[in-house]
């Protein structure tokens, strides 16, 4: 029997200053997948709520009001309390390409490399205080990417370590620069105090077009890159095996190639993101693109694209829709595939290991 190739996924937009009704809605759809991905490794496996709550209230004070307001919608519960403070979380280990463009219009864009299995496809706008935000959500209470409205944009990719530490989970820390960080020099000052769980390359460009691309590690000083191209390996990183497997030396060349040459405008060299050797197309196995996003800081607008389809965003213009993609795998995807509910098991994913 013919493995199926095609998986149909549905991206959502919604608008809420605060969460409200939709975020409490798409919490309680998730949380049961979630709890099994939580506790996978066991319960004691994860710090307690006052562990999880004194952390916040020491790296990220600012966060503490809106992280109790969504602990709140959420139940009060124990472990979602601590699942939504997104401290010391089980490992993950992500694709992802992203660069800084500054021709015409300077523009970062992202890949975002990943499994379908184990995906939210939640682009919320918001004003949790100061500052709206339109991001891609994850673990409901961070942000894979975004933008905000003082035009400061953020991304991330996976830095290509095995070690995880003691830290917060990246799409918090994302989430707490766009709420808390107007350029990029406030964003270097804010995310200089606080410890991230795992290796990750973090890009940042603001309305100035000034950027940086900063190396976090657990247990190790940021490291400030100055670069405008980062795939999923870091000054130092030595993981040959998922280095391969991921192409992250190729991908970093042809970007590093193409950022240098400024043959192109802003939206061409964004639709680059779209074909070889930057999107990738084994979702089955765990590393598909499940979407490319182009944040525009001087103009303070975005867009989620693919292949057949994009999403255009600002703060103005901010409408609740859907989108329905089908995630095509020539290799097809495994027999014995779960679907998005089930797949946050206590078990390994296998798609997920090389």
């Amino acid at each position: 029997m013919k493995a199926a190739a095609h998986m149909n996924f549905s991206f959502r937009a919604f608008a809420e200053d605060e969460p409200g009704e939709t975020w409490q809605q798409e919490f309680l759809d998730r949380w049961p997948a979630y709890k099994r991905w939580f506790l996978r490794f066991g319960d004691r496996e994860r710090p307690t709520y006052f562990e999880s709550w004194r952390a916040l209230k020491r790296y990220m004070p600012q966060m503490v009001p809106i992280y109790e307001h969504m602990v709140d919608l959420a139940g009060g519960g124990d472990r979602a309390s601590r699942f939504l403070a997104q401290f010391c979380p089980p490992p993950l280990f992500r694709g992802c390409s992203q660069a800084v463009y500054l021709e015409d219009e300077a523009v970062l864009v992202r890949n975002y490399d990943y499994s379908p299995y184990i995906f939210d496809g939640l682009v919320m706008r918001s004003k949790f205080e100061q500052r709206s935000v339109v991001a891609m959500i994850d673990c409901m209470s961070g942000a894979l990417d975004g933008i905000n409205s003082d035009g400061l944009a953020v991304s991330m990719s996976f830095g290509g370590r095995q070690e995880f530490g003691i830290g917060f989970g990246i799409p918090l820390v994302l989430r707490y620069l766009l709420e808390h960080a107007g350029d990029v020099a406030e964003a270097c000052e804010l995310i200089q105090r606080v410890p991230v769980n795992g290796a990750y390359n973090i890009m940042l460009l603001d309305r100035e077009n000034r950027f940086e691309t900063l190396a976090v590690v657990p247990g190790q000083e940021l490291l400030k890159m100055g670069t405008r191209v980062s795939t999923n390996h870091q000054p130092g990183s030595s993981w040959p095996v998922y280095e391969e497997k991921v192409g992250t030396h190729l991908r970093y060349r042809y970007l590093d190639e193409i950022t240098g040459s400024a043959r192109l405008n802003s939206r061409q060299f964004s639709h680059l993101f779209l074909q070889p050797p930057l999107y990738n197309t084994q979702f089955g196995r765990g590393f598909g693109t499940l979407y490319s996003a182009a944040f525009y800081p001087q103009n303070r607008t975005c867009e989620y694209l693919w292949p057949e389809h994009s999403w255009a965003f600002d703060f103005a213009r901010f409408d609740d829709c859907e989108y329905r993609i089908d995630f095509i795998d020539p290799a097809g995807y495994p027999a014995n595939s779960q679907s998005y509910g089930e797949i946050y098991t206590s078990r390994p994913l296998p798609v997920l290991l090389y």
